[in-house]
């Protein structure tokens, strides 16, 4: 699903660009390594981040302790918005990435005193609900089997694929996908299996940023995403 930039052609109160806008992203972009935590579910919000490129995680820890794997964010996706006196969830990043940052309480000010900044952050609030709403869809497939082929067919949409064979790349674990899709660890391992033993994936080997997956029929794997079978 295409995002939709935050950060870009947002204007002050006098009518001028903000200081994050894309003409200006090459001087502001913060690069970051693999593995860096960029906030702590919990902690007071101090920056607005907009996903230039790179591959994010967002997780939560419930009251009972339980981990829970919210997302997998990219290039065009704005962390660490809120309106809650704290973050509701932990980002950190899966690979190197590039991200734009603003000050939180600099962001609430100017976008709150520009009627055009408002619409672009209600359209950025509706595709943002799309997104949860196709989580919340992947979660309600009764069978794994459907969840894991909606998830690939998902990540090869994102990453441009639209003609067999699709190569994607999976910056995620095997645990991370399986806790996103509230599935166990082993479960994902075993259809990934029958998949490739059908001829539906391959695997590729370890790539840049993650593992290679080459989506042989992307067909056939949409119809099991509906339900079908392997």
């Amino acid at each position: 699903m295409e995002q939709i930039p935050l950060f870009e052609n947002l204007q002050d109160s006098r009518g001028k660009l903000l200081p994050w806008s894309r003409d200006q992203k090459d001087r502001r972009q913060r690069s970051v390594t693999a593995g860096e935590v960029l906030f702590h579910q919990g902690s007071k919000p101090e920056h607005i981040y907009e996903v230039v490129t790179g591959t994010l995680k967002l997780s939560r820890v419930t009251e009972n302790g339980r981990h829970i794997v919210l997302g997998f964010p990219s290039s065009g996706a704005i962390i660490g918005l809120t309106g809650s006196k704290e973050y509701q969830y932990t980002a950190e990043t899966l690979t190197p990435a590039k991200l734009l940052s603003t000050r939180h309480l600099l962001f609430q000010k100017d976008i709150l005193q520009n009627l055009g900044n408002g619409k672009k952050l209600l359209q950025w609030i509706d595709r943002q609900e799309d997104v949860a709403l196709d989580h919340i869809s992947v979660l309600a497939m009764h069978h794994p089997v459907s969840r894991i082929a909606a998830f690939l067919v998902n990540i090869a949409r994102q990453q441009g694929g639209n003609q067999d064979p699709i190569e994607i790349q999976l910056a995620m674990t095997q645990r991370d996908i399986a806790a996103y899709l509230a599935i166990a660890p082993e479960t994902y391992s075993r259809i990934m299996k029958k998949l490739r033993e059908g001829g539906i994936v391959r695997a590729k080997g370890q790539g840049r940023n993650g593992n290679l997956v080459e989506i042989a029929d992307m067909a056939r794997l949409a119809l099991i995403a509906e339900g079908g079978t392997i």
